[in-house]
């Protein structure tokens, strides 16, 4: 994990089942974490509402320049 702090990459440690794995690896420089500390494994069918909703809120929080609405003069 230093050598990949080191050069700015993303680390992911994977099984992480309690809070004193967390704590240890966030104390060596992981940045991402998976594992049934945060979340039981869900089938497929359950996990696309949530990546759903969650796209549905990024996109409604910050809108792409695309998909802004341009605004004419006189309001129209």
């Amino acid at each position: 994990m230093n050598i990949a702090a080191a050069r700015h990459m993303t680390t992911t440690a994977e099984g992480v089942e309690t809070e004193q794995q967390r704590e240890l690896l966030r104390a060596l420089g992981c940045s991402e974490m998976q594992g049934y500390l945060f979340s039981a494994a869900k089938p497929a069918a359950d996990i696309r509402p949530l990546l759903f909703s969650h796209c549905e809120r990024s996109a409604t929080a910050n809108p792409s320049p695309a998909r802004k609405r341009r605004q004419t003069p006189g309001g129209a």
